[in-house]
């Protein structure tokens, strides 16, 4: 099924190509409409469709605005330039974007259907194209990719040696590679499930993403099972817009090619290319999260920012630690060992009864005091066995009172960073809660909720879908329908007063949005909400 896009600022246009195509049985869905750029530009990032049929002159932002900017962004879309007679000019400027199809207004069904077929066609040859090359250039590549590999792997992990260090830009130069910037970020990306043994697919489409970008702006490199990307930008802004675009572009294409759930983990911004570590690093944690915790087939896109526990802060193992603050920030994995040490604190390794259920008191102390930071009930929270029902239990055990120990505390450490992996809950609740009050301002924009939850636009994108398993606009959109329901059984006002209520201004359109999602007419769904409750 491709994806289909509509911008033109004629009403008519709009409605004829979406009434007039037989959308349901052609193998394209029509997935969204705008009547100027400006609002389908923003429509398009989180819809990402396959094609675009947009008009040349339309207010605010041109067809060949909105086409060269599109297409800067999804590499991958296909442009239909809706044109007339007068509009020669304009259609030069579209060739040399590598436009090549024309529909003529007005446009019928089959002339429409004969181009969308067309394209599709294309679409499948490039794709198919695309893999030949890719395979081609993976065989040419290997030896230089293999320098370039080490080279960069060595930068992001840190060059301690003050030789290399001073050697640095020279080398990166012998191997036409660019490092210089103001701000530099690092996204990991690793295979959601189990590596397979082949990942040049992966590599394949990261390697085509990247050539589409201005040069100069991502490095990227392969590193034990997963691969490192490097993003140069000039101010901090800009690189969060330009790291979650990416993000989003990735997962799109691995979605469409079939490469498989990835785990795409975004490091820390900083400002030296000596600093890189700290970006790695914070990523490289980030992605260890994601692995223990998310295991599906879906892929996820994750900021080290969402976990609150900063990993550069671990305390030390000192003496003097309690163990609570040896516990806080330490991952999963390592509680058994920090247990462990905690137990053989005089290095004998052997207790006296009362001393071995100190320890194990001690351990669920800690246990609670993180859960209760999370604001959670540890009776609930920590397995049915520790539960605290009547009088404590007691060990004569030294094996079952560690298992015990390790049982709560790993509970406790794998709640605290599941509510860290999910800490945009309130950025998405404020987001809702934003989409309810504003529901009836026709004007409101993705960029206006993004701003209001203090978020960049991609960034919001990306949280906001992840989370809900739906877009913004979708969930806007099932907002004013729904309210339009309820306006439709309980008042008797006319359904183009209704649709300006819920935030349309065309009353068509609204007509077509309520069939689309209820299946019948605005009149229609009235009529049957009086006789079911007549």
């Amino acid at each position: 099924m491709y994806k289909v896009f509509l911008a033109d600022d004629e009403i008519v246009i709009r409605e004829g190509i979406r009434t007039s195509f037989p959308w349901d049985s052609s193998g394209f869905v029509l997935s969204g409409e705008a009547p100027d750029g400006e609002i389908a530009l923003a429509l398009m990032q989180e819809i990402k469709p396959d094609i675009l049929i947009t008009d040349i002159r339309m207010p605010f932002m041109d067809g060949l605005e909105l086409s060269r900017r599109a297409i800067g962004n999804m590499p991958w879309l296909k442009v239909i330039i809706l044109t007339g007679y007068d509009e020669f000019t304009y259609a030069r400027e579209a060739l040399a974007m590598g436009v090549r199809e024309y529909l003529l207004k007005p446009v019928s069904a089959h002339e429409l259907g004969e181009t969308l077929q067309r394209i599709a066609v294309q679409i499948d040859e490039e794709k198919r194209r695309q893999a030949d090359l890719a395979n081609i250039r993976n065989q040419l590549d290997q030896s230089s990719e293999l320098l370039r590999d080490q080279f960069l792997g060595e930068v992001l992990q840190g060059i301690q040696d003050e030789n290399k260090r001073s050697a640095l830009f020279t080398r990166a130069r012998e191997l036409d590679m660019d490092l210089l910037a103001r701000n530099y970020r690092v996204m990991l990306v690793s295979p959601g499930q189990p590596a397979a043994a082949d990942l040049s697919p992966l590599r394949a489409l990261l390697s085509r993403l990247a050539e589409s970008r201005k040069r100069g702006s991502l490095q990227q490199c392969r590193m034990d099972g997963l691969f490192a990307l490097l993003f140069l930008g000039d101010t901090p802004e800009d690189l969060e817009e330009d790291i979650f675009l990416f993000a989003q572009v990735l997962k799109h294409e691995a979605g469409q090619q079939g490469t498989g759930p990835l785990h795409i983990a975004i490091g820390a911004t900083v400002s030296t290319v000596f600093s890189l570590k700290d970006s790695y690093r914070t990523a490289l944690a980030t992605l260890q999260a994601m692995s223990e915790h998310f295991k599906g087939s879906a892929t996820r896109i994750m900021d080290s920012a969402e976990l609150q526990a900063k990993m550069g802060e671990v305390l030390s193992l000192a003496e003097n630690a309690s163990l609570y603050d040896r516990l806080r920030f330490a991952p999963v994995s390592s509680a058994g060992d920090i247990l462990r040490t905690f137990f053989d604190s005089d290095g004998s390794g052997r207790h006296s009864l009362m001393i071995m259920n100190y320890l194990f008191i001690e351990s669920l102390l800690a246990a609670t005091r993180i859960v209760q930071e999370l604001g959670l009930d540890p009776k609930e929270a920590l397995p049915e066995a520790l539960r605290a029902q009547g009088d404590l239990q007691l060990f004569t055990d030294a094996g079952e009172m560690a298992a015990a120990a390790e049982k709560a505390v790993t509970r406790a450490l794998t709640l605290r960073d599941r509510q860290s992996l999910s800490r945009y809950s309130d950025v998405i609740h404020k987001a809702c809660a934003f989409a309810e009050e504003r529901l009836s301002d026709p004007n409101i924009t993705l960029g206006d909720a993004a701003r209001h939850v203090h978020l960049s636009v991609n960034h919001f994108c990306t949280v906001f879908s992840q989370e809900t398993d739906t877009t913004f606009i979708e969930y806007l959109t099932r907002l004013r329908l729904q309210r339009a329901k309820e306006l439709l059984a309980n008042t008797s006002l006319r359904s183009s007063d209704i649709a300006q209520q819920v935030g349309y201004r065309d009353p068509h359109y609204f007509s077509y949005l309520f069939r689309k999602n209820t299946g019948m007419s605005p009149r229609d769904f009235r009529n049957a909400d009086k006789k079911g409750s007549a």
